[in-house]
């Protein structure tokens, strides 16, 4: 199983043996990545599982209405649907056993995945090269692996829009390039490439996330640092 759907408590058979099973075999997944020190997308979705999941446990209405209801009729006079509840006390009390059982599993793993998170934040720097310009809103940051030679380059653009009468932040970022490091192509040289492949920018804000200790790239790595990018740039 790659993945676990967010409905996955409410949806198909509601049977204890069967949705402990779907869950051990996700959290398998997950603990094997997190062994391998993979922190997303797993984490991110651990997250947002549980919080589903205490949801369903301290909301009855959610309970009852996280099932699927049969079309009994038409309420002609009021133009509506008329919906026979599905739902019954067995069904109820195993979702119930089923809530019961997963939230601790829930619960080891965000421990497991909060403790790689916030070794990985540690043993990442935050510096940049050069002077950083005023304008901020566009520009790069390096990725520095730990005891490599070859870094990654990403270009990153940072908006502010409205969105339902309040201010958000995006960060969009895409890869730019790769680049091996020597004597004479140093990181401090590499905003000199910048600045030629794209000339618009003059003087563009360039980041560099240095690992002092072995991460997975596209899995630790690269999303602690659009992270810590974010916090730079909304400051």
């Amino acid at each position: 199983m790659e993945t676990l759907s967010e409905n996955w408590m409410t949806e198909r058979l509601i049977d204890f043996e069967y949705k402990k099973y779907v869950l051990l075999d996700y959290l398998q997944k997950v603990k094997a990545h997190f062994n391998e020190q993979k922190l997303y997308p797993d984490f991110a979705e651990l997250i947002a599982h549980y919080k589903n999941l205490i949801a369903l446990k301290n909301n009855t209405t959610s309970l009852e209405n996280g099932f699927k209801k049969t079309v009994k009729g038409i309420d002609y006079e009021k133009l509506k649907l008329v919906y026979e509840n599905t739902i019954n006390d067995e069904t109820l009390n195993e979702l119930k056993k089923i809530i019961e059982f997963s939230e601790p599993l829930f619960i080891d793993e965000l421990q497991r995945g909060k403790t790689i998170f916030d070794f990985a934040e540690k043993h990442i720097l935050t510096n940049h090269i050069g002077i950083l310009p005023i304008y901020k809103k566009e520009g790069y940051f390096i990725l520095y692996p730990y005891q490599s030679r070859q870094v990654f380059a990403y270009y990153y653009t940072f908006s502010k829009i409205n969105l339902l009468q309040q201010e958000v932040y995006g960060l969009n970022c895409s890869y730019f390039s790769s680049y091996i490091l020597s004597l004479s192509n140093t990181v401090d040289k590499l905003k000199l490439e910048f600045i030629e492949a794209n000339p618009h920018l003059p003087n563009p804000a360039v980041y560099l996330f240095k690992a002092n200790a072995n991460l997975p790239n596209d899995e630790t790595f690269l999303p602690i640092a659009k992270r810590l990018l974010y916090k730079n740039l909304i400051n």
